[in-house]
């Protein structure tokens, strides 16, 4: 009766090798929220897709990010693993997503589109900056500001030309 699944990473790069989404239904099938916290910077979101296609009741979904965070001195060697999400999918249940630090505009854009492709229920995407951090200057007044622009550049490209009738909010 897992109903919901929160996730921190501590901005430690994921080592994950999602399993076949037919493997993990059984699991995963009352999972209505899931919060994937501390996601390396540097990751790519693409294969957060899993939990969507293993996750038919899957309601709202909500990843953080913060784009100072380094990996370990003592972490494994970056490697990229390529993970594609079935071109069939289509999520109906999904209503909510919420991204926390959109720093990387061209990840973050890619991702959303994935995601707005596949979880035709979408309603709302509500777009965070990022929180505050006691190693970088994420609460300064001019970074602020930048990150703002950025989240509302990262709403006009998903806008443009798309028929979607997803809400974009940018917080």
């Amino acid at each position: 009766n897992l109903s919901t699944l929160t996730l921190c990473f501590g901005y430690q790069m994921i080592w994950i090798q999602p399993e076949p989404p037919k493997q993990l239904i059984a699991i995963f099938r009352n999972l209505t929220s899931v919060r994937l916290f501390g996601i390396f910077s540097e990751c790519d979101l693409s294969w957060t897709l899993f939990i969507l296609e293993a996750a038919p009741a899957l309601h709202d979904l909500a990843l953080s990010r913060h784009s100072c965070a380094k990996p370990h001195k003592n972490s494994a060697e970056k490697t990229n693993v390529v993970w594609e999400p079935s071109k069939d999918l289509k999520h109906l249940n999904l209503e909510v997503l919420q991204i926390f630090g959109c720093e990387d505009e061209d990840k973050v854009t890619n991702y959303m589109r994935l995601v707005m492709e596949r979880a035709v229920g979408l309603l709302k995407i509500q777009l965070y900056g990022e929180s505050p951090c006691t190693y970088c200057d994420a609460t300064s007044l001019e970074r602020s500001k930048a990150e703002k622009a950025s989240r509302h550049r990262i709403k006009e490209q998903l806008t443009h030309g798309s028929s979607s009738s997803v809400e974009i909010i940018i917080c």
